[in-house]
């Protein structure tokens, strides 16, 4: 970018240019910070996602509590979760106790040093213009600011990558003697692919590129010893964590085992692209956890086999189901392949869940258009098509880009997901503005106008595309899993205030109305539960709690008759429902008919001998005439 360097020599004194160069990232990490103070002092305020952690966040912040308490092992199973991010948070909480908004508080300055470092991948890559672009840009990007205020470990994935980027970049520029700068390098995307596994997906593509850039420059015995030198500080903290795996439970797993439920969610009949809980598995939140990718992978595998399975055979089994898929259905696995590509190229911020929709409400830093990836896309694009006339420079940028985003595009995408490549996304769409500025300057009208008119289209083309998975996508789900963590926390009032909000979108899930109707039941609104019960039965028809619960509705109205028609109900589809069978033997006895109640209790008995309803029920009635 020479014309961008003579830009700011003629506007500055001699030696000014090399002074900003030095400061710049400083400074872009300072604007970082001010955008974080305002953006976390309406947080705290008015951001019910303060109070309240759900999904992954809660899994995380339980898992660092256990680690700080002295389980350093992580329990006897293998890793659920990509484990470095609660550790990191466990040691934390060991050392100054349990404050999760310290952590919060960090991970935001995670994300200016980030900034700095976005800023310093620009002008190592390109120029000072550049690189401060970039750098502001990804300041006020809106998910990375919402996903920093959230205990997931994204801003540590994205800083780690840069961290690693900016090792090779280096290296690269000025190839020392050592090849400890690469070692390091490898080391650092090791211990972020124990925060995002996908990372793993890109280091083919980095050390393809490496040997390609060096191709002639250096001899082939100083390139087989940097790669080693990656490939060993790559695997050291893997090794770690496989160890950790092995010797704990006995199954040699390298970081988690919920890939292969991942890769099937991705690849199936009717996979929508992102994260689908598949058929025969609950996704919701549960008071152990989430059950989505967890406990249900191995209930639906171990019935499907017949006999207990590791964790590593729960992955393999669903990951034999993906690639069946791949083998059976080759034409559709290829569109639907497409098909995710399309998504982790557009403008929509996937959700997984949080949806980064719904958060806008409670910030208008999370508003700012510049900021949205449907206006920064297309510039990245100018940024990519002008770097390629030096392609063999800029290798990595590419590389990391296409590798990483293999990676996610393998199995399922999200915005979550996507954070990574986000930072080389805002450096090349720095250099498509810097771009439009040299045009400018320089008065290169048909260069400026040809590219305006293309970035017109893309940003129309973009912007609709937005429009239509906007109308698509789930307002509501924020607000229902909020809801969910205080109903099973038995905060009734407040699970309610939530419920009913997320009650007010559009979804085809009965479990929506199913817990709207337990909140209300628990405070004593009957009427109410009643309706969203009856609403929730429509919607999923063979959940036997919405039968059970409506049962005990009736109940309690003194309705025996229908409140045994419900039970019955149930009973059809789940002969082993035994509480909806105990619960009948009262409504009977309600109703005089004694023996019929002797003989629903017995039945519980016979399959649950310490069932308390049932015994209950059999000491009011006495020993049998």
């Amino acid at each position: 970018m020479a014309l961008g360097n003579r830009i700011l020599q003629n506007h500055d004194p001699v030696g000014k240019t090399e002074t900003m160069a030095r400061w710049s990232p400083w400074l872009v990490g300072l604007f970082a910070l001010s955008i974080r103070c305002f953006y976390y002092g309406l947080f705290w305020t008015s951001n019910p996602f303060a109070e309240k952690m759900i999904s992954d966040a809660r899994i995380y912040d339980d898992w660092a509590q256990r680690i700080a308490a002295g389980d350093w092992r992580s329990g006897s199973e293998v890793f659920i979760l990509p484990p470095l991010y609660p550790y990191i948070v466990g040691f934390f909480y060991a050392v100054f106790g349990y404050a999760p908004k310290a952590v919060v508080a960090i991970q935001a300055l995670s994300g200016c040093v980030s900034a700095a470092l976005v800023c310093r991948l620009g002008q190592r890559h390109f120029c000072l213009g550049t690189g401060v672009i970039g750098g502001l840009l990804f300041s006020v990007y809106g998910p990375q600011l919402f996903f920093e205020s959230m205990m997931l470990g994204n801003s540590g994935a994205v800083l780690l990558c840069l961290v690693g980027m900016t090792c090779l970049c280096e290296w690269m520029a000025r190839m020392p003697a050592s090849n400890g700068p690469v070692g390091l390098a490898g080391f650092v995307f090791g211990l972020a692919a124990l925060m995002r596994p996908n990372v793993l997906s890109a280091v083919p593509f980095l050390m393809f590129g490496l040997g390609w850039m060096r191709r002639g420059v250096t001899p082939d015995g100083f390139r087989l010893k940097w790669a080693g030198w990656f490939l060993i500080g790559l695997a050291v903290p893997l090794l770690v964590c496989g160890l950790r795996n092995g010797m704990v439970t006995g199954d040699w797993v390298l970081i988690t085992a919920h890939g292969g439920i991942n890769f099937y969610m991705g690849n199936h009949e009717g996979a929508p692209g992102w994260f689908s809980a598949p058929e025969g598995m609950d996704a919701q939140i549960t008071p152990q956890g989430v059950q989505g990718n967890l406990a249900g992978p191995r209930r639906v595998a171990e019935k499907a086999l017949d006999r207990p399975l590791t964790a590593s055979e729960v992955s393999a089994f669903w990951f034999r189901r993906g690639w069946d898929f791949w083998l059976e259905h080759p034409f559709r696995a290829l569109k639907l392949t497409a098909h995710k590509l399309r998504l982790f190229l557009s403008g929509y911020e996937i959700p997984l869940n949080y949806n980064f929709y719904s958060q806008r409400k409670h910030s208008f830093l999370l508003r700012i258009p510049l900021a949205d990836l449907w206006f920064i896309f297309p510039l990245a694009l100018v940024g990519m098509a002008v770097a390629a006339r030096r392609a063999g420079r800029h290798a990595l940028l590419y590389l990391w880009f296409a590798g990483y985003a293999a990676g996610v595009i393998l199995f399922h995408v999200s915005s979550r997901y996507r954070t990574p490549v986000i930072p080389v996304v805002m450096v090349f769409a720095g250099l498509g503005v810097w771009t439009l500025f040299e045009w400018l300057h320089s008065r290169q009208w048909k260069k400026l106008g040809a590219v305006l008119g293309i970035l017109a289209l893309l940003w129309t083309g973009y912007r609709f595309d937005l429009s239509g998975w906007l109308g698509k996508t789930d307002m509501g789900m924020d607000a229902y899993n909020l809801g969910t963590s205080y109903l099973w926390e038995n905060e009734n009032e407040k699970a309610l205030e939530f419920l009913q909000e997320a009650a007010l979108y559009p979804n085809g899930e009965g479990a929506r109305q199913y817990n709207l109707g337990l909140a209300h039941a628990r405070l004593g609104h009957r009427a109410e539960a009643r309706s969203a019960y009856r609403k929730a039965l429509i919607l999923d028809p063979e959940r036997m709690e919405i039968y059970v619960n409506l049962g005990n509705i009736m109940f309690r109205e003194g309705n025996f008759p229908e409140a045994i028609g419900m039970y019955m109900d149930v009973l059809k589809r789940y002969p082993r429902a035994h509480n909806a069978r105990a619960n009948m033997g009262w409504a009977l006895l309600s109703l005089g008919r004694a023996q019929e109640a002797r003989e629903a209790w017995n039945t519980v008995l016979q399959n649950v001998p310490d069932h308390p309803s049932a015994r209950e029920g059999m000491a009011r009635l006495g020993p049998s005439p």
